[in-house]
């Protein structure tokens, strides 16, 4: 090559490099861009299909219910759901022997507030207990009518939000977890609940609400699931209408 053709040559290889460099800065804003607009945007979902707005608002009714224990039996620990203002649904084995030396009840709202609480009833051949609150700000959930599910035509899509598997120390903002979905297998009338399938129903989520996804209205409370060596999978949900009857024979109210 001559020195004529070489010089002709670098500045066309100078103009490649910055363009090449250009380019590679360009798709890295855009990367970033994009990035931020998927975080900070109400597009992504969370689990269990709630996007983030509806699964805040859903949050600000549930709570992580912490339950002292008769001698040195520590915490119990569990989650349990505003249903009227001044009064919280949870399973009655969440109270364990509370009962026995009255224990206090703690209830930690979802901006890690704590609520003092004080047992109004309970029903334990039923699992179901009625916790009573002073603060009455807390919004209630939405129930389901719960007789269009108890012979379900169509497959029926759960999920339940609550604190399985609650790390000691942890915050009600870091372990409130979404479940991902199950079904509803049928309704048990003889003990008033529903059996599911594949919702995961793990220690810390009793007490909580069981939500019908297609509408976000609770169907029941948590209850308890079968040993995998039973039957893998398999919950069990108190029906919402015993709940109903329940607290109406207790307080004289109706809770619709």
């Amino acid at each position: 090559m001559n020195r004529n053709s070489a010089s002709r040559v670098k500045p066309v290889l100078f103009v490649l490099f910055f363009l090449g460099f250009g380019v590679t800065v360009f798709a890295f804003v855009d990367l970033q861009w994009t990035h931020w607009v998927l975080v900070h945007t109400e597009g992504p979902r969370a689990a269990g299909g709630a996007d983030r707005t509806q699964l805040q608002r859903l949050r600000q009714s549930i709570v992580n219910v912490r339950v002292t224990q008769c001698g040195q039996g520590g915490e119990i620990v569990g989650t349990g759901f505003v249903v009227k203002p001044g009064f919280v649904a949870t399973a009655a084995h969440v109270l364990g022997n509370q009962h026995d030396c009255d224990g206090a009840i703690r209830l930690i709202d979802h901006q890690g507030r704590e609520h003092r609480a004080s047992l109004e009833a309970i029903a334990p051949a039923e699992d179901l207990a009625l916790l009573a609150v002073p603060e009455h700000t807390l919004p209630a959930l939405q129930l389901a009518n719960t007789t269009t599910y108890e012979s379900p035509g169509d497959i029926v899509k759960l999920v339940t939000i609550g604190y399985p598997l609650e790390r000691e120390g942890a915050s009600s903002r870091d372990s409130a977890a979404v479940s991902g979905e199950g079904t509803l297998s049928r309704f048990d009338r003889e003990h008033n609940v529903f059996v599911t399938s594949g919702l995961n129903l793990n220690a810390g989520n009793s007490g909580g609400p069981v939500f019908v996804r297609q509408n976000w209205t609770v169907l029941g409370i948590a209850r308890s699931k079968l040993p995998n060596s039973v039957g893998e999978g398999i919950g069990f949900v108190a029906s919402i209408r015993a709940f109903e009857s329940f607290f109406r024979e207790k307080t004289g109210q109706d809770l619709r």
